[in-house]
């Protein structure tokens, strides 16, 4: 079985790279050949873990020059006799990846919807008919983002899931990534999230900023980078609050950062289920999000949806919560949580037996 796994996006440290790595890392690749195409260079230590597996990749630039890659694509699906494309992303521009597979003749044609919405409406709705008549199979990371791409057209919900285990609470992990912080007995409030319009950096530090008049006693770590993070950092300085701001970039150690965090927030403008949240659920952190988030994505059941019209309603959550965290066990929130995450079928590794198994079935016809 020959499957050619396509990233859309970036494959950097982002929701989309950490699934495609998730599934890979934790599947069965006996009878596979897994080769990978991403639209930009990747750091040295992806490539030898793709090397290390039997897997080429293909460095192919998808926003340089659409022509140029449609014809690359294609005569590398033509040549390398793919049995299974799997193409993630967030919209009908999927089309783009998918036609080429559909003129090669590779028999398995995967679209996977990673979120509820793109940058390119327009073009979206445009391609999307045409779209639509490519793929054989359509799967999605929960269901808003399904009906958000196929519409009224089958899908298969296919649930990103994680490492349970690495996030299970560890103190002396808390103690010492909080010293690398230097964030001491203060309340430490955590984000995750590219520095992109679609994760309301803008508005998250307005809100932290009124925050701290009323409490100068949190601090903000805000995980990743992006083509915004320079126009945040210039917010964060006008305010008058860098002191309270840590920018951390990218990390490959979210896990352990994450126990060192007391809150997780998530503001965005739109999202399907991102994996960051399965992560901070699992890490037992109590998780203040948009209301624009995929109600899905409270699997504990303990997640609390605010409204991004205002700062007002998340400052009083977050000083309402504060309070309360002294009395939070945070060993027993990750017992229950990897147990409920693990009910609504998130560990990955069931999940990666469960993508295994629909590349056989699929295949099969």
């Amino acid at each position: 079985m020959k499957v050619l796994i396509i990233s859309t996006v970036r494959f950097r440290f982002n929701g989309i790279t950490s699934v495609i790595l998730n599934y890979y890392r934790n599947m069965d690749k006996t009878g596979m050949k897994i080769d990978i195409v991403v639209p930009n260079e990747i750091s040295r230590e992806y490539k030898n873990e793709f090397d290390s597996n039997g897997s080429k990749v293909y460095f192919l630039n998808r926003n340089g020059n659409p022509l140029k890659y449609f014809t690359s694509l294609y005569k590398l699906l033509k040549n390398g006799k793919y049995d299974i494309v799997h193409i993630h992303g967030n919209s009908s521009m999927m089309m783009i990846d998918v036609l080429p597979a559909v003129l090669a003749k590779v028999p398995v044609r995967i679209v996977h919807s990673h979120n509820t919405t793109c940058n390119h409406i327009l073009l979206h709705k445009i391609l999307n008919p045409i779209f639509r008549k490519c793929y054989t199979h359509g799967f999605a990371c929960g269901q808003d983002a399904g009906k958000w791409l196929f519409g009224k057209d089958d899908f298969t919900e296919l649930k990103n899931g994680i490492e349970t285990k690495k996030y299970m609470f560890n103190e002396s992990v808390r103690n010492e990534y909080r010293k690398k912080l230097g964030v001491g007995n203060r309340t430490l409030i955590g984000h995750v999230g590219n520095f992109i319009e679609q994760k309301n950096h803008v508005f998250l530090i307005n809100m932290f900023a009124e925050l701290l008049k009323k409490n100068p006693d949190y601090i903000l770590l805000l995980i990743s980078d992006g083509a915004l993070m320079e126009q945040i950092k210039a917010q964060v300085k006008s305010l008058g609050i860098s002191e309270n701001v840590i920018f951390l970039g990218k990390t490959p150690d979210v896990c352990s950062y994450m126990q060192a965090m007391d809150i997780f927030v998530l503001p965005s403008l739109y999202e399907g289920l991102p994996v960051v949240l399965v992560e901070a659920q699992s890490a037992g952190l109590p998780c203040l999000v948009s209301d624009k988030v995929a109600v899905e994505a409270n699997l504990t059941g303990k997640m609390k949806y605010i409204s991004i019209q205002s700062t007002d309603k998340w400052v009083n959550q977050i000083e309402a919560l504060n309070k309360k965290l002294p009395d939070i066990d945070r060993k027993k929130c990750c017992e229950y949580n990897n147990m409920k995450i693990a009910d609504a079928g998130y560990d990955i590794t069931r999940s990666a037996e469960v993508l295994r198994n629909y590349y056989t079935e699929f295949l099969k016809g």
